[in-house]
């Protein structure tokens, strides 16, 4: 379970790949961007590659979050006992003994050894080079010296017998109020990863030679990353081509937390453009569009009487700022960006009434807004168009100059050919990449080119594929983008572990923020007791205010999603704001 799953979301592309053709078998689903066609943890994966790996990958971890109440309960498909105890220096180990018979997609049974070994791979050094996004196991006891290379043993993990292992949370790391997601873990096939793994005595170590360990790296990264062929969720891979992903039903999944087990046998995800897809699930090409948020699609789709499903938005449609390179840097130039701006216009043509303009890293259904909405209403800046005060911010940057570098720059002649420069003559320009196809990239290009214009600023805007924006903001490729529009999504786990400075350049610091009073509030959030709401919600209240401050992210819209879907797809009512169509697949059908 990974502390915080944040994923893109976006609405654009093209409509490819065969239908689904009516099959009483198949449900096909429309993503609304292309997939990376990364189905390992730890790179690049988009939210539409997550579908595809949430039906593979999940049901297996130690813990699962309960739909109804959020908690973090033990699996009771593969957990049998567990233990909590805490040691004379405050560490705690959680023992777990795991049940017997249940297999891998390939009748290969899971055992004990699978999880430790699953957790060593993922921290190990030779690992951590090339999954620049991987986290797992992060605050367990040793682990900065394994990941490190530093020590060749992991403290916190165990290998006790072949049914029962542990693993050991750094009291450096406690208390953390969703603390038992801190010893979760899912175990991977290492018959196949790495089939010439070898434990030491104590279960805390590879029992093997570098090159050894490389070459299972090598494997992993560069085949079973782009083609898992043994899996241990509810589908397994048959094939990702041309953009498109089939998955077949796994005979030996074990089910969900409640037993239940998936009705359909075939799962196709393919890329469909936003402007028809209704009318795709219309004429029975596509089965199911999920998490829409363009009102003129809703509204298409009641019109034609398909079926309609809607949610609050666990998150929110944002302007990502690079906070450590060109002009966005400066708290003065984002906050600008912020008063350049008319959001409720977003909330209008974007959501077409089923939103809200939010100012904080929220969505309006999460139960610590609900709690202190006055609070933070009150508390937070509400960034509304006045170009006034951007200009009066933008005063108070190093960009006040003509383009001599000495002149005070005068904001009343500010035109395309006036512009702000800094002392070495520096143009104020603030480069921004948005996915195509995408009414949110359209209405920023009409909004921010002309203000920016008005306040000595050069809004320069480029379009690209999902996948590309993906890569410019995460670093995986060379770039000088200071800005991209997309969304942010959160899981019922609320931790802004992510914007942490120590996270700057890993690809998983979107803004790549460094900011040590930043870094405090995150850590007062992590650091409350398990159980005490109260001290939580005033944290996490106390780390909005910040981070509405600081503006690395500005806030567009917060929303209603809306799956839409063939009258024949049945079950899609257990769907919610944290637990998505592809983390619900047991309770799906489709009716002949």
């Amino acid at each position: 379970m990974k502390k915080l799953m944040i994923a893109f979301v976006a609405a654009l592309l093209v409509l490819t790949g065969c239908g689904s053709q009516g099959s009483s078998s198949t449900l096909t689903v429309a993503a609304p961007a292309s997939q990376n066609g990364d189905f390992v943890a730890g790179f690049g994966s988009n939210a539409y590659d997550r579908w595809a790996t949430n039906l593979m990958h999940v049901g297996a971890s130690v813990f699962y979050i309960d739909r109804d109440t959020s908690e973090i309960k033990p699996n009771p498909n593969f957990v049998e006992s567990h233990e909590v105890k805490a040691d004379s220096e405050g560490n705690k180990t959680y023992t777990f003994k795991i049940k017997g018979g249940n297999k891998y997609s390939d009748g290969t049974e899971i055992t004990a050894k699978d999880y430790v070994m699953a957790m060593l791979f993922r921290t190990h050094p030779a690992w951590m080079k090339v999954a620049s996004m991987e986290s797992t196991g992060d605050e367990l006891l040793g682990y900065n010296a394994y990941s490190t290379g530093e020590s060749k043993v992991f403290e916190g993990v165990k290998l006790i017998d072949d049914n029962t292992f542990s693993l050991t949370i750094d009291k450096a790391n406690l208390p953390y109020y969703f603390e038992a997601s801190k010893a979760d873990i899912s175990p991977e096939p290492m018959h196949v990863w790495f089939k010439d793994a070898k434990l030491n005595a104590e279960g805390n170590a590879f029992d093997n030679t570098p090159e050894e360990i490389q070459a299972a790296v090598e494997y992993v990264s560069t085949t079973e990353r782009y083609k898992p062929t043994v899996v241990v969720g509810a589908y397994k891979l048959e094939s990702y081509e041309n953009g498109t992903t089939i998955l077949v039903k796994n005979d030996q999944y074990a089910g969900n937390y409640e037993g239940k087990k998936p009705e359909v046998e075939k799962v196709v995800i393919r890329q469909v453009d936003s402007n028809v897809t209704v009318q795709a699930i219309e004429k029975g090409e596509v089965d199911l569009s999920p998490g829409n948020i363009e009102g003129e699609y809703i509204n298409k789709a009641k019109e034609l009487e398909l079926q309609t499903v809607n949610y609050p938005r666990n998150g929110f449609g944002n302007i990502t700022l690079k906070a450590n390179k060109g002009p966005t840097q400066y708290k003065e130039v984002r906050q600008s960006i912020g008063y350049m701006l008319n959001r409720n216009e977003f909330v209008q043509k974007i959501a077409g009434g089923y939103g809200s303009v939010v100012n904080g890293p929220f969505g309006l259904s999460q139960w610590f807004y609900k709690d202190n909405k006055d609070k933070i209403e009150s508390s937070l800046i509400d960034y509304t168009y006045n170009i006034t005060k951007a200009n009066e911010l933008l005063d108070q940057s190093i960009y006040k100059f003509e383009k001599d570098g000495v002149t005070p720059f005068d904001a009343s002649k500010a035109s395309k050919d006036y512009a702000r420069y800094d002392a070495d003559g520096n143009k104020l320009v603030v480069k921004h990449f948005g996915s195509e196809k995408n009414s949110v990239t359209d209405l920023i290009v009409s909004q921010l080119v002309p203000a920016a214009e008005k306040a000595g600023m050069e809004y320069y805007i480029e379009q690209g594929e999902f996948a590309t924006l993906g890569a410019y903001m995460q670093g995986r490729e060379e770039n000088d983008f200071n800005a991209f529009n997309l969304a942010t999504s959160f899981t019922s786990l609320y931790d802004p572990w992510q914007n942490h400075s120590k996270y700057v350049g890993t690809g998983l610091n979107w803004s790549d923020i460094s900011d040590p009073e930043l870094d405090a509030a995150i850590e007062k959030v992590r650091r409350i007791e398990p159980g005490n709401r109260e001290a939580y919600s005033e944290a996490v209240v106390e780390y909005f205010q910040l981070w509405n401050d600081l503006l690395f992210q500005i806030p567009l819209y917060s929303n209603l999603y809306h799956d839409i879907a063939s009258n024949r797809v049945k079950g899609l009512e257990k769907v919610t704001p944290e637990m998505d169509w592809s983390k619900t697949i047991e309770y799906i059908s489709i009716e002949g």
